[in-house]
């Protein structure tokens, strides 16, 4: 009976050890089930739903990152992210009131350009009108020109062309227009001020004022090509200036020179002097000999003590000369003069345009 009480508990072990090594499927069914879920919420709380909190810390600390400290102070605190659109509008408005105060220093400047350029008139996009205007501009400067020993207007000089002499013989193409258009306006407007200062100079003595020459930019025909084959004015293509330089070479007396680079930097049109060379006519004191003969020949009325104005003039062979000896030791003879002068127009920017950062408009 012991013996097969015994084999009754060993078989017992052996059903026992296959019940806890076999699942049953209803039991893999469910364990797997269990599985899905532990995984799922593991993916949900990965992605989003269970880091909120973690998501918020790594923003503050990415805003911290890309702006300013002060910036981020200010919103994070409460309240602080009104404050900041409240100065944000206060801001622009000052904006908007810094661009209107700068129009109306550039106002002028624009409208120069759309002159210069010659917006909207027909010579200034067709070669045979703009060389018919070439020919007119010339007559009429040469009309208001003084002739050869007139001390009191510009004297132009035979080969003057206002620095367009190759287009005497022929036309330009149509793609250099424009760029000849503004070269003539401007040379024309720096012709007319030479002129005005020259009227409205109060000389001590009289100098003869000779404008000898005008270069303006050079113009390649394979540069001016616009795009789309179509000539475009200067005066609006979106923003940003146009700057050219021109020299003059001319020959006045130092009032002469004084006031015209003073009525330069006042023109409603934007002028800037980058370069002034001269030289005095004389470039060596006279010789005792040569200051002599300035005081021979000519007589000139005595003053009221009885005594010629140039009398005791040392060195003089000929006391009575027309010839004011301080004119003669002081130099105040014709300069020699070559300036650089830059035009600077600013373009109309076109409406809707988003300028670059960093550019003028």
């Amino acid at each position: 009976m012991a013996c097969r009480w015994g084999d009754q508990g060993g078989g017992g072990k052996e059903a026992g050890g296959e019940m806890k090594g076999k699942l049953t499927k209803p039991q893999m069914i469910a364990l797997g089930v269990g599985v899905g879920v532990l995984l799922l919420g593991l993916v949900l709380g990965f992605f989003g739903l269970g880091a909120l909190g973690e998501t918020q810390t790594q923003a503050q600390s990415l805003a911290d990152r890309k702006l300013k400290p002060e910036v981020a102070a200010v919103l994070a605190r409460p309240g602080g992210a009104g404050a900041a659109r409240k100065e944000a509008v206060e801001l622009g408005k000052i904006i908007e009131d810094l661009g209107k105060e700068e129009e109306k220093v550039v106002g002028s400047w624009r409208e120069g350009l759309v002159k210069a350029s010659g917006e909207g008139q027909d010579w200034s996009t067709d070669p045979n009108k703009w060389k018919d205007k070439l020919i007119d501009v010339d007559k009429l400067l040469r009309k208001k020109a003084g002739k050869k020993g007139d001390n009191g207007k510009v004297i132009l000089a035979d080969d003057f062309y206002l620095g367009l002499q190759e287009y005497k013989q022929k036309s330009p193409t149509a793609a250099q227009i424009p760029s000849l258009a503004l070269h003539l306006s401007v040379a024309e407007k720096l012709v007319e001020i030479l002129m005005e200062v020259k009227g409205a100079s109060k000389e001590a003595y009289p100098t003869q004022c000779i404008l000898q020459s005008l270069e303006g930019p050079e113009v390649k025909e394979e540069e001016a090509k616009p795009q789309g084959g179509k000539p475009k004015a200067n005066g609006a293509d979106g923003g940003g200036v146009v700057r050219e330089s021109y020299r003059l070479q001319i020959e006045c007396s130092p009032e002469v020179l004084y006031r015209f680079v003073g009525r330069l930097s006042q023109d409603p049109w934007l002028f800037i002097v980058m370069d002034l060379s001269l030289e005095n006519e004389q470039k060596e004191f006279l010789k005792r000999s040569e200051v002599a003969k300035k005081f021979e020949g000519k007589k000139i009325p005595s003053t009221e003590e009885g005594v010629s104005a140039t009398e005791g003039a040392r060195g003089s062979e000929n006391p009575t000369s027309a010839m004011p000896l301080l004119l003669v030791l002081a130099g105040k003879e014709r300069l020699r003069v070559v300036m650089k002068i830059d035009f600077v127009g600013w373009k109309i920017p076109v409406v809707g345009k988003v300028l670059a950062p960093g550019k003028s408009s």
